[in-house]
C-alpha cells in the first residue's frame, strides 16, 4: 500500500519531469538533513547538491516546508516497502511479527540521525502537511495491526486492543533511533529480539508468559 502524497504546487506542469526533479531534490535533502539538521541546511544548499539552480528549484516546490515533506513521504514509502517484503517472506501470525518489527528496525538503524530529524522537526511541516502524515503513519500501524487481529484470531496471540498494540510496538522500535545515546552496548540483533521477547511475553498466548 503506498503512502498518499500531498500534491505539491508547482510552475512546471509536465508530470514526469516533476517526479524526476522532487527525487533529486529529496535525495539531496535526505543526505544534508541527516548530516547537519533541518534548520542547518539552507535551500541553496540543498540545490546545489541536487544540481540544480536556486530559481529552478523553486519552480518544482515553494517553501522549505515542502522539502521536508518529500523527505517524510520518502521515509513512510521506505517502512511501507520493506513492511510488504517481511510480510511476503513469512509464514504464520508469529513469524510474520518477527518480520515486521525485524524490518522496522532495520530502516531505523539505516536512517538512524534521519529519523531524529524528523522527529524534532515535524512540528515545522502546517496542519494539512501533518495530516497526511499522520494519515500515512496509521496505514503502517493498520498493516501491524492486521497481523495481531489474526494472530488473536488463531489462537497465536492473546491481545486485547490490537490497534494499542500495534502503535505500542512501533513506539518500542523507535527506540532504537531515539535513544541510542543509552543504547551504545547493544547491537541492532540484540535490541531486535529483546523488543521481540518483551512483545511475545506481553502478548500471551501459546508464545507468551503462561498463564498461573
Amino acid at each position: 500500500m503506498r503512502a498518499a502524497v500531498k500534491q505539491i504546487e508547482t510552475v512546471v506542469k509536465n508530470p514526469a519531469l516533476i517526479k524526476r526533479r522532487h527525487v533529486q531534490i529529496r535525495d539531496a535533502a535526505l543526505q544534508l538533513f541527516a548530516r547537519k539538521g533541518y534548520h542547518q541546511t539552507s535551500v541553496r544548499e540543498i540545490a546545489d547538491v541536487a544540481n540544480i539552480s536556486i530559481g529552478a528549484l523553486y519552480t518544482y516546490i515553494n517553501t522549505k516546508e515542502d522539502i521536508l515533506l518529500l523527505v517524510y513521504q520518502r521515509i513512510f514509502e521506505l517502512f511501507q516497502e520493506r513492511m510488504s517484503e517481511a510480510l511476503l517472506a513469512s509464514g504464520d501470525p508469529v513469524a510474520q511479527l518477527k518480520s515486521a518489527v525485524a524490518a522496522t528496525l532495520r530502516l531505523y538503524d539505516e536512517y538512524q540521525d534521519l529519523v531524529v530529524v524528523l522527529y524534532q522537526e515535524s512540528h515545522a511541516l502546517r496542519r494539512e502537511s501533518l495530516q497526511q502524515l499522520f494519515d500515512v503513519d496509521r496505514r503502517y500501524v493498520s498493516m501491524i495491526q492486521a497481523i495481531i487481529e489474526r494472530g488473536t484470531r488463531e489462537g497465536q496471540f492473546a491481545a486485547g486492543d490490537s490497534n494499542l498494540l500495534a502503535i505500542a510496538i512501533l513506539f518500542l522500535c523507535a527506540v532504537w533511533p531515539l535513544k541510542r545515546w543509552n543504547l551504545k552496548k547493544y547491537d541492532l540483533a540484540t535490541v531486535t529480539g529483546g523488543i521481540m521477547g518483551l512483545v511475545l511475553g506481553g502478548i500471551g498466548g501459546k508464545h507468551g508468559i503462561p498463564d498461573a
